[in-house]
């Protein structure tokens, strides 16, 4: 029983999209929907905004 959840919670988060997630937590837009539309780290990257550290 425990490797089927495990095998569920597995798909679960890998079917998140983590460049969305972060580009959203960082107040930034939604990478799909610039660039290339892949939400991948080199599109977020691609966008030129940097949160600044102060």
């Amino acid at each position: 029983m425990f490797n089927v959840l495990a095998i569920i919670a597995a798909y679960l988060i890998g079917s998140l999209s983590f460049a969305v997630i972060v580009s959203k937590y960082y107040g930034m837009d939604d990478p799909r929907t610039y660039g290339s539309g892949n939400p991948g780290a080199t599109n977020v990257l691609r966008s030129g905004k940097k949160k600044q550290p102060y």
